[in-house]
């Protein structure tokens, strides 16, 4: 698989955003999680086009996370589903205040006081 080049390919092709997400589970199997390919693909990308990051994001470490890793965007899904099935409009916005004060705590921890802040900080990344 070559995903940075096929994310430059998209843009080649007039993509004006890049899409980084598994849609719910790996269409191939062994095939890489999405944050483990997204510096990846954000190195390549540049800032040429946003990227919206989604997969499994269900705290606020992963939102932290995946913007040090180079998304400009995190998009949530089960959770405000999950939030929506169990409290209505009440039940999103409580999902949305806790990823929103669990990702505080972490860039206090990490010292960041902006998303431009924790765009730059930097994650140690494990390689098998």
């Amino acid at each position: 698989m070559k995903l940075p080049e096929d994310a430059l390919l998209a843009i080649g092709a007039g993509a004006q955003g890049i899409y980084v997400s598994n849609h719910g589970g790996r269409q191939l199997n062994g095939g890489p999680a999405a944050f483990d390919v997204l510096h990846d693909i954000a190195q390549a990308v540049n800032h040429r086009v946003p990227i919206i990051f989604d997969s499994g994001v269900r705290r606020g470490s992963h939102v932290f996370k995946a913007l040090a890793s180079g998304a400009d965007l995190v998009a949530l899904a089960r959770p405000v589903i999950y939030g929506l099935a169990l409290g209505g409009a009440s039940g999103v916005a409580s999902v949305i205040n806790e990823l929103n004060h669990e990702l505080l705590i972490d860039m206090q921890l990490a010292g960041t006081s902006t998303t431009a802040d924790v765009k730059q900080a930097k994650l140690l990344r494990n390689k098998n």
